[in-house]
């Protein structure tokens, strides 16, 4: 279902804009058509002259400041809508860079007859948009009602499918078909009647010039400025719940939105029968601190039949398998509370990824001379075992001996990847003659970038691709069938400009991530949750898929002609796949993840 959807024509010989299909494909949202736009949406104003129409769907924690800004031109109880309205008549489209929070909004300008269409910096909403054959473009915050429009394309983007296969996303703009786009986060797109549709960022992540302050100085102002996210989360969403792990992250959350909450905070944990990835008692030990009302969950491998619904929801595969942990925790939530407090941000603005520590060690390495390091890594390749248990230390060595042999972008995309580009040249029988592979562009955004330290290029990249299209839109799907709402105060805009201009070191060295995080914890959280290594919301996958879900992974391979009915893998690669992995002769169990999450949305698509 679709709460924000939209249609203009994007030239006078377009159709005009059907009233009835609009409404009829927003399901009930209130619509407003005009001769050149349509839009439908819970949330929508019209100037007072008709000039101007504002449609939004999200969350600004700025809201007051914004009010105030809009002066009595939007009187007190008006909508935000109304104020949004008025901001974009004093400002035009610089307003853009004062909003603070998740959002998407159009801003139908009908002086100009210019549409403008924008996502909130970090990418916490999404906007899909096309342009159909008869001159008209379509919009929405769903996929699938996208898809439903009249006239817009229906051929798959093989550089898509491709860009899936390797990191088991889709980043933007692109999406699984050709025609049709994402709207990358911190981004805007204007239409106009002439049929241009021009999209460029309002706003990027800028890591320079760097903050001149001591590490003491960080620390205060982090907490301080971590203190006011989670108030202002607080006052636009009174009684919030909090998603909890044993990360340091979550637990910080939770510390203060238990000093602002006036009750008892609720928080919600999913765990799994496996001690790797199991941290229940770890986020025991956090809630009892905080004086919390501790409800936990168990993810099993039966709740893979949750699956399907969540690729509906998508619209194009999507196979991060902390999606289903995620997913169990909301619907867990939502039994107590109408919105949760999450620790997206966290990782990438403060420096939490493993990978960040490699790159720093990356960074040394390409000191010494090619041939000696690639001798020294080829030796230790020889000597790891290949199927070393996953996350063990032998594991990561491999891992890491492996990278190091690898070029810069591509070193750091297989701390990411599925599959290899040599192994979907194996797997894939789709076309492949214009593929380029993610390492390209990685490496072409690199280039751009204005930092001269790796670890804040690659930390760029993420901020840029993996969290927007991959974590965000896991915390978009994870609410499908839910009324829960989450809010991620680390991605507050202040919080946001201070965390990316400190010096890398405050953040992330090769010896220790998240110093400052860790250094603002102490009254927040049990000291022994420091000293445990990072788990995430991971999937004990490997263990799932050779022991209950065996049966799935021997049928996936058994009817893959049934699913693949245009032949784009080969069946004898895929079966390989399986075998190797239930055999426990290599760890395919993030690979053949995916491929089951292809596989829904393939069966889903015919």
């Amino acid at each position: 279902m679709s709460s924000f959807l939209g249609c203009m024509r994007m030239s006078a010989d377009a159709p005009p804009v059907d009233g009835p299909g609009l409404a009829a494909l927003g399901e009930g949202c209130p619509c407003h058509v005009s001769d050149w736009y349509g839009l439908a949406g819970q949330r929508q104003h019209v100037s007072a002259d008709g000039m101007i129409t504002v449609q939004f769907s999200g969350r600004l924690l700025n809201e007051g400041r914004l009010r105030q800004a809009a002066g009595a031109a939007a009187p007190t109880g008006c909508s935000l809508e109304q104020v949004l309205a008025v901001l974009y008549e004093k400002r035009g489209e610089s307003l853009l860079r004062d909003l603070n929070g998740p959002f998407i909004l159009a801003i139908a300008d009908s002086a100009r007859q210019n549409l403008l269409l924008a996502r909130d910096q970090h990418g916490q909403k999404f906007l899909f948009y096309g342009i159909s054959k008869d001159g008209r473009c379509w919009f929405s915050d769903s996929l699938p009602t996208l898809r439903q429009c009249p006239g817009l394309p229906d051929e798959i983007n093989f550089q898509a499918l491709a860009d899936y296969l390797a990191l088991g996303y889709i980043p933007a703009p692109a999406t699984i078909w050709t025609g049709l786009s994402k709207l990358p986060a911190g981004h805007q797109v204007s239409l106009t009647m002439n049929g241009e549709a021009v999209c460029q960022a309002y706003w990027r992540p800028e890591q320079m010039p760097k903050l001149k302050l001591s590490f003491a100085e960080a620390a205060a102002e982090t907490r301080r400025l971590l203190e006011a996210s989670v108030s202002r989360c607080v006052q636009a969403a009174p009684e919030p719940g909090v998603l909890l792990s044993g990360g340091i992250d979550s637990n910080i959350l939770l510390g203060l939105a238990a000093k602002s909450l006036a009750g008892k905070p609720l928080a919600f944990t999913i765990g799994f029968e496996h001690d790797v990835y199991d941290e229940r008692s770890l986020a025991a030990l956090a809630a009892t601190r905080a004086g919390a009302e501790h409800i936990i969950g168990l993810a099993r491998p039966a709740d893979l039949s949750l699956l399907p619904e969540l690729q509906r929801a998508s619209g194009e595969p999507f196979a991060d398998s902390s999606l289903l942990p995620t997913a169990l925790a909301m619907r867990l939530a939502g039994t107590r509370c109408q919105t949760v407090l999450n620790g997206i941000g966290g990782d990438e603005l403060f420096g939490g990824y493993r990978r960040y520590q490699f790159m720093a060690l990356r960074s040394h390495y390409d000191r010494i001379p090619h041939r000696l390091g690639d001798a020294l890594c080829g030796l230790l390749l020889r000597c790891l075992p290949k199927n070393a248990a996953p996350r063990s230390r032998l594991a990561t060595a491999r891992r890491i001996a492996a990278a190091l042999r690898l070029p810069t972008a591509a070193c750091y995309a297989s701390f990411q990847e599925i599959f290899s580009p040599e192994m979907i040249s194996e797997l894939g029988c789709f076309p492949r003659a214009d593929v380029v592979s993610c390492h390209e562009r990685w490496h072409a955004l690199m280039e751009k970038s204005r930092c001269d330290d790796l670890v804040e290029k690659v930390n760029e990249l993420d901020l840029l691709a993996y969290m927007p299209d991959d974590v965000c839109r896991k915390d978009i799907l994870a609410q499908t069938g839910v009324e829960v709402e989450a809010l991620a105060p680390l991605l507050d805009m202040e919080v946001t400009d201070f965390a990316l201009r400190l010096p890398r070191s405050f953040r992330v060295t090769g010896r220790q991530r998240k110093r400052l995080l860790r250094a603002i914890s102490a009254d927040l959280m049990p000291t022994e949750l420091l000293q445990q290594p990072k788990r995430g919301f991971g999937v004990p996958l490997a263990a799932w898929l050779r022991g209950e879900l065996a049966p799935t992974m021997r049928e996936l391979a058994a009817t893959i002609r049934e699913w693949d009915q245009d032949g784009w893998l080969r069946p004898e690669t895929v079966n390989q796949l399986v075998q190797e992995h239930l055999n426990s002769a290599r760890d395919h169990g993030a690979r053949l993840w995916s491929l089951y999450c292809l596989k829904l949305w393939l069966q889903e698509r015919h």
